[in-house]
């Protein structure tokens, strides 16, 4: 079956950005995600004026570091890297309190760029503002769950793409965030459906890493299912951060308990708990070419879920946007086409 972009622009750059990266001369199989930026950062194309450049890591993502290193340098802009303690319960007690003196350092680092300093009220405010939107993405999940599914698959999930920039404008996006909520109050109390869904969906959950090809959110609902949730911004908003207590005392106890920073048993567990609540009848593996799951975690997650909810799974692949179409339709035509007969 071929399909037609709805709107290539995306597309389009997303691919021309690519392409820049390779020409570079950086391999081509490393993280789509990580080559579109630096092909964007490197090509001086992305139109985004940067005076910094962080990120956290836990160190074992070289392509992260390196990526952010080779920025850094082609820029000549600072760069600083804050470290995450991998989770380990014993050592609760000093990683706690070795992410705080992180986070401490990097907020005054930033305080010597930026020429604004963090302050306890400033940090507070931050929080409060992160909550509101949490808590915005929490009920929109939770309209998910419902036997009417009352949003499209790929409205949610930009929906979730913007959450992760959420820092630019928290309440202005708060704001977007909340008259989009009453809208779907408005749908659900009026019985309204989305157009683009059957009348007995197959619901799906996608798991694993976000793909670049959001043509899967559509042949999704072209082939008879719809997206009731997925975890791809799940480590943003899978609970509030506490604003009760000393706020750089929160913000390290939330980041490291996220879902991502938890050992493979554990984050299955927890991953398990979410997505029941979703009350899928089938589940979307998702990863891509260059961030690949060893073989033998696919296969625990697999047999995980097969083990505790008992509901058919598959596995796609990705890599940048337009060439995987044929072959995860035909994958997804599948698995939908099977449960629907």
């Amino acid at each position: 079956m071929e399909r037609k972009p709805r709107d290539s622009r995306l597309v389009d750059g997303v691919s021309r950005f690519s392409a820049e990266r390779i020409n570079s001369g950086i391999c081509s199989e490393i993280n789509p995600w990580n080559l579109v930026t630096l092909g964007a950062n490197l090509s001086k194309k992305d139109g985004i004026p940067v005076d910094l450049f962080s990120t956290a890591f836990n160190g074992f993502d070289e392509q992260l570091i390196k990526g952010f290193q080779l920025m850094a340098h082609f820029s000549s802009k600072p760069l600083r890297f804050w470290e995450i303690p991998m989770y380990d319960i014993e050592s609760e007690g000093w990683a706690l309190d070795y992410l705080k003196k992180e986070l401490e350092q990097y907020f005054e680092w930033m305080g010597d760029h930026i020429g604004t300093r963090m302050t306890q009220d400033s940090l507070q405010r931050a929080l409060h503002l992160g909550n509101l939107i949490r808590t915005d993405m929490i009920q929109l999940n939770a309209y998910l769950a419902m036997p009417e599914v009352p949003i499209a698959a790929l409205e949610y999930y930009l929906i979730q793409a913007m959450m992760g920039d959420y820092a630019q404008d928290p309440k202005g996006f708060h704001d977007l965030f909340a008259k989009l909520l009453e809208e779907i109050k408005i749908r659900v109390n009026q019985g309204k459906k989305v157009i683009s869904i059957s009348d007995s969906p197959v619901r799906v959950y996608i798991i694993g890493d976000e793909t670049q090809e959001l043509y899967m959110y559509n042949i999704i609902e072209d082939y008879g299912g719809v997206v009731v949730g997925c975890n791809f911004r799940l480590p943003l908003y899978y609970d509030l951060i506490d604003e009760h207590t000393l706020s750089i005392d929160s913000l390290a106890h939330w980041i490291w308990h996220m879902p991502t920073n938890l050992p493979i048993k554990e984050r299955l567990e927890f991953e398990l708990s979410r997505m029941r609540r979703q009350k899928p009848d089938a589940v979307i593996i998702s990863s891509v070419i260059g961030s690949r799951h060893p073989p033998g975690i696919e296969r625990l997650i697999r047999d995980k879920i097969k083990e505790e909810i008992g509901i058919p799974i598959i596995s796609i692949e990705t890599t940048v946007p337009g060439d995987n179409i044929e072959r995860i339709d035909y994958q997804i035509r599948g698995l939908l086409q099977t449960m629907n007969y």
